[in-house]
C-alpha cells in the first residue's frame, strides 16, 4: 500500500466539526481506504488534525493525483479560512497499517528529516531497528518506516514511521518504556551519540493517534 499523509493546524476559531465532516467525505472521494480526524493526544509539534488516504500502490497514487477529488481534498487540507498549517508526505511501498485486518484502537505517524551529513549505514540501520519494533513491544500490532518519495511543508520530510497500537496505553506505556528503545531507537535521536541521523526530537513532526473507529477499511486494500 502507498499512503499519502496530512498533518493540518486548524486556524484560531476553525470550525473544527465542520471541518472534521468535510475531510472524511473528502478523503473517502478519492480512496475508500482513509483516516481523518481530530488528533487524540497533543503533537509534537505536529497539527490537531490528521488525515491518512491509502492506495494499492504509487501508480494509483499518481493516477488519483490527476482526478477531481484530488485537488478538493488538497484545496481543504490548505483552505486558508480555516488551515493555519499543513504539513505532507506521500510514501510506500510496504505492508503498511490502514489495511491490517487486526484490532487496533491507536494509530501514529511520525513525519521525519535527516540531518545534513547523516551516515547513510546509520540510516539503513535506523530503518532496519525501527521495522523490528513489533518484534519487542506486545500490542503494537503494525509498524513500518517507509521513505518519503513526496511531501511539502516546513521542512523536507525523508521519512515516515507509522504505527498501529492495540491500545493508547501500550504506546505510552510498553512501547515508550520498552528497553529496545532505549538501546536502539532514542540513540538515532541523540546528538551525542555517534549513531546520531535524525534531527533533534522536539524537530521531529506529525505526532498523532487516532482510534480505529475512524479507520475505513475495505477487502483488497
Amino acid at each position: 500500500m502507498f499512503n499519502a499523509v496530512f498533518s493540518v493546524t486548524l486556524a484560531e476559531g476553525a470550525n473544527a466539526e465542520q471541518y472534521v465532516a468535510d475531510a472524511k467525505a473528502a478523503a473517502e472521494a478519492v480512496s475508500p481506504v482513509f483516516l481523518a480526524d481530530m488528533v487524540l493526544e497533543p503533537p509534537m509539534p505536529g497539527g490537531n488534525f490528521f488525515c491518512e488516504v491509502g492506495f494499492a500502490d504509487q501508480a494509483a497514487y499518481e493516477e488519483a493525483k490527476d482526478g477531481e477529488a484530488w485537488s478538493a481534498l488538497m484545496a481543504l487540507m490548505n483552505d486558508s479560512a480555516s488551515v493555519a498549517n499543513c504539513e505532507f508526505i506521500a510514501f510506500g511501498e510496504g505492508t503498511l497499517t490502514l489495511q491490517e485486518k487486526e484490532k487496533s484502537t491507536c494509530h501514529r505517524v511520525l513525519f521525519f528529516s535527516i540531518r545534513e551529513g547523516a551516515d547513510p549505514a546509520m540510516v539503513e540501520k535506523m530503518e532496519a531497528h525501527m521495522n523490528d519494533m513489533c518484534a519487542h513491544v506486545p500490542g503494537l500490532r503494525n509498524c513500518k518506516f517507509a521513505p518519503v518519495v513526496e511531501s511539502s511543508g516546513t521542512d523536507e520530510w525523508a521519512y515516515a514511521y507509522e504505527c498501529d497500537f492495540d491500545e493508547p496505553m501500550t504506546f505510552l506505556g510498553k512501547y515508550m518504556s520498552t528497553p529496545f528503545h532505549f538501546l536502539y531507537i532514542d540513540k538515532f535521536f541523540e546528538p551525542a551519540c555517534g549513531e546520531w541521523v535524525e534531527l533533534s526530537i522536539d524537530q521531529v513532526y506529525g505526532y498523532c493517534t487516532l482510534l480505529e473507529r475512524y479507520l475505513n477499511r475495505k477487502e483488497g486494500h
